[in-house]
């Protein structure tokens, strides 16, 4: 046999072989996927038939455990809680655990959703120790489990443990040369100063004024414009007998956070019925309103013209400020004013302008857009600190 035949012989034979070898081991491998994807969608159907037991009972018994299937696994268990089958998740989730064939990072994923698994529950208590667990042996996951315990610690009102959680989530901080934060950081601060008033509030209670300063220092040092801090500053200095320095914090406010001037309104009045001055008290209350265009300080200012026997000025006062900036709160207060006039029609537009600034909302939050009459400094929507401010334009301040 020639050389050139040999080696045609020789190549078949290797073809032959490797095409053989293919199309044994395809089968085998199709047919162990096809096992896992019919166990998955067996699975997921009775899910979605709202038979969930069958549906745990089938991923734990007929799909296997391994790196392949796990993804299959802690996504069923995840639908599942989405779903409210919170027990059925738990019970997927656990049965992976049961499983040490599995590396120890993927076993640190599981303890984290079977954590997760436990807060939709309401079972808070072992889902701190799970995730105190992955904090203390995942690098990869200790951010997860971080931000998962603090909010852990904020629906128990564990201040304390909060804050801790908190600032072991900011990077390091140099105080000399501070970089800008990015985002997420600015939400973590600005969570970390709300947890600093909450302790102040406690505080405050107590008439434990030396700390509470203390902390809402804290608060003013993360979060430089937030309001809640500022406020109760300005409260503990009256407290204090100090109208001064509660003036001075309360300006900051206006300045900063024109927005929530409204609500300030009432301690710059208690700041100022320490001094006595009405004189003084109007043109500070005219002047804020003009920088800040707020109708809550022009109604006042205008209340205080009243009240000193200048009537006609007030109204006048009043219908500047509404055709500068007209707002349903300025014109029902327009409206309220003897000067204006009565008559059915009158009094019929005064009642609707007053029944349409009951329907509507005082306060709505810029991350969800969650919106209400009470000023809440966590949404109870999105869950985020500093979100709501009062709403402005002419069905707001």
């Amino acid at each position: 046999m020639s050389n050139e035949l040999l080696q045609f012989v020789l190549f078949l034979v290797a073809v032959s072989a490797g095409w053989l070898a293919g199309y044994w081991y395809r089968p085998r491998t199709e047919n162990k996927d096809a096992d896992a994807s019919s166990s998955y969608y067996k699975g997921l159907n009775y899910l979605l038939s709202e038979q969930p037991d069958a549906a745990v009972m089938t991923v734990i018994n007929e799909l296997p455990v391994n790196l392949e299937t796990l993804p299959t696994h802690l996504a069923l268990g995840n639908l599942m809680r989405t779903k409210g089958e919170v027990d059925g998740a738990i019970r997927i989730h656990q049965n992976l655990l049961s499983r040490p064939s599995l590396p120890r990072g993927k076993l640190h994923q599981v303890h984290l959703e079977l954590a997760r698994d436990y807060i939709s529950a309401g079972v808070l208590d072992r889902a701190e120790r799970l995730l105190k667990d992955v904090v203390d042996e995942s690098e990869v996951l200790r951010g997860d489990a971080l931000e998962h315990l603090q909010h852990i610690y904020q629906s128990e009102r564990e201040w304390e443990q909060a804050i801790a959680v908190a600032l072991r989530r900011l990077p390091p901080r140099n105080w000399l040369k501070k970089a800008p934060a990015g985002r997420g950081d600015r939400r973590i601060e600005c969570a970390l100063s709300h947890f600093y008033c909450e302790k102040a509030q406690k505080f405050l209670a107590e008439h434990n004024f030396k700390d509470a300063n203390t902390v809402l220092q804290s608060a003013r040092q993360y979060d430089r414009d937030n309001v809640r801090a500022y406020m109760l500053s300005a409260t503990i200095a009256l407290k204090q007998h100090k109208p001064e320095l509660a003036l001075d914090l309360l300006h900051t406010v206006v300045d900063r956070q024109a927005v929530f001037s409204s609500e300030v309104l009432p301690l710059f009045r208690e700041a100022f019925d320490s001094f006595g001055g009405r004189e003084a008290y109007l043109d500070a209350l005219q002047r804020i309103a003009k920088m800040t265009e707020s109708s809550a300080f022009f109604i006042e200012a205008a209340e205080l013209m009243r009240a000193k026997g200048d009537a006609n000025s007030a109204l006048q006062y009043l219908l500047t400020a509404t055709r500068q900036r007209p707002t349903l709160g300025l014109v029902s207060t327009v409206l309220d004013q003897p000067e204006a006039g009565t008559g059915p029609a009158l009094e019929l537009v005064h009642d609707i302008v007053l029944k349409l600034r009951a329907e509507r909302p005082s306060y709505r939050c810029r991350q969800c857009g969650f919106s209400g009459r009470k000023l809440h400094w966590l949404c109870p929507s999105c869950e985020q600190w500093g979100t709501i401010t009062p709403i402005r334009g002419t069905q707001g301040d």
